[in-house]
């Protein structure tokens, strides 16, 4: 009587197992078909600086699709290497574009609902991804016009050696009146103080070119808006073209954007005077 009671038990406890190993299977599968989205942005953090939004989610690391967990992603973000950078392919408004982040963001993750995961994942054969040594990071500052400028974060060497050129490039007319004004001065007085001069604002606009196209975009009533990382400023526009199709560029390297539609104008119906006639 005791071994026909003990085959039971045994027989209950294997149903128990492989029910309790099939719902955690289902779970992690569950897991592994979500992706991970931004649930909070903390106020002084990466996120917050590299203008990233709730609801971002995130698609892919180091040029890679990212279909982990929260713990696995936060521990590839430790490892990053500060110097380097790494990738990090984000989704938002069904566009997908690149930031190069430096290390953690510093925000509350989670993971992405039903109807977002589904979205990405019929987008997701159709992401090209890339290595990080081919994108350059580029700032993204625009106005209520859609009028944006987009800027290269890079040092630019035409900047140092040059000054006057890539101000006239980059249309700062004050600084480039300034920067004449101190080159005639300077020459005007002894050759030797005009080299000097020229080396000290060579070293100044090794260090200042962004500052300047901030500043001056900035006082064009434009604010900050993203920051993005393309293979080059056409693709940096193409990409800001998405979010808007009325975004305009300066100078413009994709073209204008598509032509505004005009809706046709409804007719007013003759309304019936609710006055009897006499």
């Amino acid at each position: 009587m005791v071994q026909a009671d003990e085959a039971p038990l045994e027989e209950q406890t294997e149903k128990k197992d492989s029910s309790s190993s099939i719902s955690n299977s289902e779970t992690s599968d569950k897991i592994a078909e979500n992706f991970i989205c931004i649930k909070e942005v903390r106020s002084i953090s990466r996120a917050k600086a590299l203008r990233l939004k709730v609801g971002d989610v995130i698609v892919g690391i180091e040029g890679k699709p990212f279909n982990g967990n929260v713990e696995e992603l936060l521990d590839i973000f430790d490892e990053i290497d500060e110097r380097k950078g790494a990738l990090l392919t984000i989704w938002r408004d069904d566009v997908v574009f690149n930031l190069i982040i430096l290390g953690p963001l510093g925000c509350v993750f989670e993971l992405t609902k039903e109807d977002v995961t589904k979205k990405i994942h019929d987008i997701i054969p159709n992401i090209e991804f890339g290595d990080i040594s081919e994108y350059v990071t580029f700032e993204l500052l625009r106005n209520i016009r859609s009028e944006c400028d987009v800027f290269d974060t890079r040092v630019s060497q035409l900047g140092i050696f040059l000054p006057p050129v890539w101000l006239i490039q980059n249309r700062l007319w004050e600084p480039l009146l300034a920067t004449l004004a101190i080159y005639a001065i300077t020459l005007s007085v002894h050759w030797a103080l005009f080299i000097i001069s020229s080396v000290l604002l060579a070293l100044y606009f090794r260090k200042a070119q962004l500052v300047l196209l901030r500043s001056f975009s900035l006082n064009k009533e434009k604010e900050f808006w993203m920051i993005i990382a393309a293979k080059t400023m056409s693709d940096a526009q193409k990409i800001a073209r998405l979010f808007s199709n009325r975004m305009t560029f300066k100078p413009d390297l994709i073209g204008p954007p598509p032509p505004a539609k005009i809706e046709p104008s409804k007719k007013k119906k003759n309304r019936k005077s609710s006055i009897p006639r006499m």
